[in-house]
């Protein structure tokens, strides 16, 4: 079972760079605040991507490349700051609720080191080796840009323009890419790896932070929450991995901790006037919320909607107290007040419905997935596949975690500060069932995640952890409050309670019970999700890449001299040599890749008339092909090579090509015929 452990090993390094990349700058910043160590771990992400955000426009101004050292540069002046300022500007209380015994925090940690560890394991066990090239549509894309910040040193959103191909500079949301792009080395074992940050370690503190603070009476529930978030496909195997969204995955495992940062803030205003430390306390909240709303934005702007979604059932179970109390006091204001709030619904309403600005994203095209019941299935027992692709059976429901998903549902009826909670979790559902379809008069509204629904079903797996973790939680405390009353207060009291403890075993139990009983969560879908683009075809042209592929690649573009340009069919392996040897090549992306060149466009058809077309030469002269790859015709992502890219298929390379390398039915060539 561990015999995978001495294949990391050489990775070992890759890992720890990056948790400094994605942690270490935003947790010096929070350290002197005094947030405690919970908030500060998982607050840390989304600052550090605020200041690399800053950090690449200043150094975009200042002609400077983007690397580790001017990111430990730019990182200083805000953390300085924020030592200077913790001498009169910190919390005097933590964040998290304080004053857990020692067996509750051996509890909580034990929790997410499991966690981490049962997500760590079946992502490894996915990727393989993590110097595999993920062969995803959007990896690929990723992979390029985080080459091209490398090189050119450019790390802003309009840095990455140039893997475009030609026109305007285009916004692409590069969080991800300028921490990752950090560590030297591979960036395919960079990028594989962040993964494993993310979803096993990011992803897993966040959300007992968040349970912490949405479920405060509760501690078995903050041990509890990363320890089931482990069972769930949706996040991270299925968003970071099989769709390869590391840019949105990132943004995703930063709502949590940024939810719950604003869930505090909301619970420690209060309508009475503040004393003057509560008030500073109070705005370097709201500073901090605004850095975390910031550090999402950097990742990806969807987290924002997200975490608007999951807070404003939260804002109003916070106002909506006020408002009755202000009816009694003063019944024209609170009517006044409550008329103006839902002007402002319908405002908001219509302005999003008819924004030119999102009006691409909105209208976003996306075909219809699932439709109730079986979307429904997907939503709430998190089915690693779409029942159109494949018949679910008993073994693909998370069904013990979905049960218990639902009944904290319930059970949060009757615990008060749970309630916002369950309706956050009803309206991911609620958007998940409209994003995966039919088209109707709502399903705009899921336009954030671009109608994606595994953009939105890591959201239900967030909020449905922590109403699975309290399901168990609750009966637990009324377990252990009826054994304190049996006991002295001695036993029941100390800093080793009995009760707790006991109450613990017959936790842990039923936890390993759902765990073994799942079949280690579902271990074997889990993998798979995970490992479904790093599977590689022993034939040639079957796939981006088949097997043997991604070496020879390696190998031949070393050959290559260094202002070597390549072209070739993009689908069918061309695109890597960029992300995998730094040589340039024609297509960069999968997405629209002759995009605004007309150039690019006739040699994706008439490549293969080089000897007889002089057009060819013309085409290749203007995007600079030094160099072609030739692999036998496949298909992969819905592309047929011989259909959608015929200009690179039977090619007569006889003449007017120089080899360079060849095997296995693929070679690269020097391109002499328009010398």
């Amino acid at each position: 079972m561990l015999d995978w452990l001495p294949g990391l090993l050489p990775h070992a390094l890759t890992v720890v760079l990056l948790v400094a990349a994605f942690f270490l700058p935003g947790l010096l910043v929070l350290l002197p605040l005094k947030p405690g160590w919970l908030a500060v771990t998982a607050l840390s992400p989304a600052i550090t991507l605020l200041i690399f955000l800053a950090g690449s426009f200043l150094a975009d101004a200042v002609g400077v490349p983007w690397n580790a050292a001017t990111a430990a540069v730019t990182a200083l002046p805000p953390i300085l700051a924020a030592w200077l300022a913790g001498r009169r500007f910190s919390f005097s209380t933590p964040l998290p609720p304080a004053g857990l015994g020692l067996p509750a925090k051996i509890a909580v940690g034990a929790g997410v080191a499991i966690g981490s560890a049962v997500t760590c394991l079946a992502l490894l066990r996915g990727i393989g080796d993590p110097a595999t090239a993920s062969q995803g549509w959007d990896p690929i894309f990723h992979l390029n840009v985080l080459r091209w910040i490398q090189e050119s040193g450019s790390a802003t959103p309009w840095g990455v323009a140039p893997i475009f191909g030609a026109g305007p500079p285009t916004y692409y949301p590069a969080g991800w890419h300028s921490a990752v792009a950090l560590v030297p080395g591979s960036v395919t074992e960079a990028a594989n790896l962040s993964s494993i940050v993310i979803g096993g370690m990011i992803w897993p503190i966040g959300l007992t932070f968040l349970a912490s603070v949405v479920l405060p009476r509760y501690p078995a529930a903050w041990a509890l929450t990363p320890l089931v978030a482990a069972s769930f496909v949706s996040f991270p195997f299925s968003q970071l991995l099989r769709s390869g969204q590391w840019p949105n995955g990132l943004a995703t495992a930063l709502v949590p901790a940024t939810l719950a940062a604003t869930v505090v803030l909301l619970r420690r205003l209060t309508p009475e006037q503040p004393s003057g430390t509560q008030a500073r306390e109070h705005v370097l909240l709201a500073v901090i919320v605004a850095a975390l709303l910031g550090g999402c934005v950097a990742a990806h702007p969807s987290a924002v909607f997200a975490a608007a979604v999951a807070i404003l059932p939260f804002v109003a179970a916070r106002l909506l107290p006020l408002l009755v109390r202000g009816a009694r006091r003063r019944p024209r204001r609170a009517v006044a007040s409550a008329a103006a709030a839902v002007v402002a619904a319908v405002a908001a309403y219509a302005v999003l419905a008819n924004s030119r600005l999102l009006a691409g994203v909105m209208a976003y095209r996306r075909t219809v997935r699932a439709e109730i019941p079986g979307s429904l299935h997907l939503a709430l027992f998190d089915l690693p596949r779409f029942p159109a692709l494949s018949p679910p059976a008993a073994d693909d429901f998370n069904l013990a975690v979905g049960l218990l998903v639902i009944l904290g549902a319930v059970v949060a009826v009757f615990v008060r500060e749970a309630r916002p909670l369950a309706i956050s979790w009803l309206a991911f559902v609620a958007l998940y069932v409209l994003a995966a379809g039919p088209e109707n008069g709502l399903r705009w509204l899921t336009g954030f995640w671009y109608k994606d629904t595994q953009r939105i079903a890591p959201f239900i797996a967030m909020t449905g952890s922590l109403l699975a973790a309290l399901a168990i939680a609750v009966p637990a405390r009324a377990a252990r409050r009826a054994v304190s009353t049996r006991m002295s207060s001695a036993r029941a009291g100390g800093r080793w309670p009995v009760p707790a403890l006991l109450v613990a075993l017959p936790v842990a139990v039923m936890i390993c019970g759902i765990y073994w009983g799942s079949g280690s969560y579902r271990s074997v879908e889990r993998v798979a999700v995970a490992a479904q683009n790093y599977v590689v075809s022993d034939n040639p042209g079957t796939g981006v890449l088949s097997r043997g592929e991604q070496a020879f690649i390696e190998r031949a573009g070393a050959m290559l001299p260094a202002d070597a340009v390549v072209i070739g069919d993009p689908f069918n392996g061309e695109t890597y040599f960029y992300a995998l040897t730094g040589r340039h090549v024609v297509y960069t992306q999968l997405g629209a890749p002759t995009s605004a060149s007309p150039a690019k466009e006739l040699l994706r058809t008439g490549f293969n008339r080089l000897r007889t077309d002089k057009s060819i030469c013309e085409a290749l002269l203007k995007v600079g092909a030094t160099h072609f790859y030739e692999d036998a015709p496949g298909a992969a992502h819905g592309s047929a090579s011989l259909k959608r890219w015929p200009g690179f298929y039977n090619v007569p390379t006889d003449q007017g090509f120089e080899k360079i390398a060849s095997a296995d039915g693929r070679a690269l060539y020097r391109i002499t015929a328009c010398s």
